[in-house]
């Protein structure tokens, strides 16, 4: 566990639930450790659509590395690097980075909205302990077994001290 972790989420009802959930049972994380807390629907939709554009283009200009004279376009990556920045790309980094724009270049804009995920907290490790006893909400459950290194396997004894699980266990 890192002294403050970051927890993004990539929904809005998941924030909203979070949001919901500590102003009845945590007031104290909403308030002091959320950077969003005052985020609508509107601006979460805005600055998702904002991110999608921005995410777009930038693709679309990191598709023109592997445009030139060849018919591979790992060599036009490695022309490309010597080039523009003097630089011995080997043929697997190039295949790698060519994987990796081929395969954004595939996805939808619907694809990219899905890819989308914003700062929901910035909680240090005593925040984090008291959460691992007290919230159910999936995203923070998420959140705790892959950067905060909780045990999913003592999941059963965590969620006999969680509060408000009736109303917000999914």
């Amino acid at each position: 566990m890192a002294a403050i972790d970051k927890m993004y989420i990539h929904s809005y009802l998941e924030f909203d639930a979070l949001r919901r959930w500590s102003l009845l049972y945590y007031p104290k994380l909403i308030l002091l450790y959320s950077p969003s807390c005052d985020l609508t629907y509107g601006d979460y939709k805005e600055k998702r659509d904002s991110w999608v554009i921005k995410a777009d283009t930038t693709r679309r200009i990191d598709l023109k590395r592997f445009d030139g004279h060849s018919c591979y376009p790992e060599q036009n990556l490695i022309d490309y690097y010597k080039r523009t920045a003097d630089y011995d790309c080997t043929w697997k980094q190039a295949e790698e980075e060519w994987k990796y724009c081929d395969a954004q270049m595939k996805k939808t804009l619907e694809d990219l909205e899905d890819d989308y995920t914003f700062l929901a907290l910035a909680t240090p490790m005593a925040v984090d302990r008291k959460l691992k006893w007290i919230c159910p909400c999936p995203c923070v459950r998420r959140y705790l077994h892959k950067q905060c290194g909780v045990n999913p396997k003592y999941e059963w004894f965590y969620k006999l001290f969680w509060k408000g699980k009736k109303y917000f266990e999914f």
